[in-house]
């Protein structure tokens, strides 16, 4: 008899094969910063990107950047802590702007000002059997964000 494969495990391969997992943990951990790293470093730092395993975080003046270095391996065990299957190697401070965010507002259900048609309609017929409102919203997003930056890539 053939064993069944779960909805969640067939769509962590696709994201995976397809490079989305780490988009995925990109857009993660961006939604939930605040809470990972406190009210302060929230509002003067910003996760960018994770690429070869390290994640990529901006910083507003080089005063928090000197500071941040001396508290890099305890926001390592923070992020650790709060996303334990995400591994990382290591955090690179860069000097960058840091998006204005509305902590007590809920998140806005624009996808991206910057997803082109092609990659929205990609991604929604991708994701239409999802029945989880907020998980198909989430894929949506990543992988139409996902599809765009590969295209404008080229």
């Amino acid at each position: 008899m053939q064993s069944f494969t779960s909805f969640q495990a067939i769509l962590q391969g696709v994201a995976q094969s397809q490079g989305f997992d780490v988009r995925l943990w990109e857009y993660r951990l961006q939604t939930q910063w605040k809470d990972i790293v406190g009210d302060v470093l929230a509002a003067h730092t910003w996760p960018t990107r994770i690429r070869f395993r390290k994640l990529f975080i901006a910083v507003e003046t080089t005063v928090w950047l000197h500071q941040l270095t001396y508290l890099k391996s305890t926001l390592m065990e923070k992020i650790q802590s709060q996303t334990p299957n995400l591994y990382l190697k290591d955090i690179v401070f860069r000097i960058g702007e840091i998006p204005e965010q509305h902590w007590d507002e809920p998140v806005s259900r624009n996808i991206a000002p910057h997803v082109s048609p092609e990659s929205l309609m990609t991604a929604t017929e991708v994701t239409r059997e999802v029945t989880n409102e907020e998980i198909r919203y989430s894929l949506t997003r990543v992988i139409s964000k996902a599809l765009s930056s590969s295209t404008n890539e080229i």
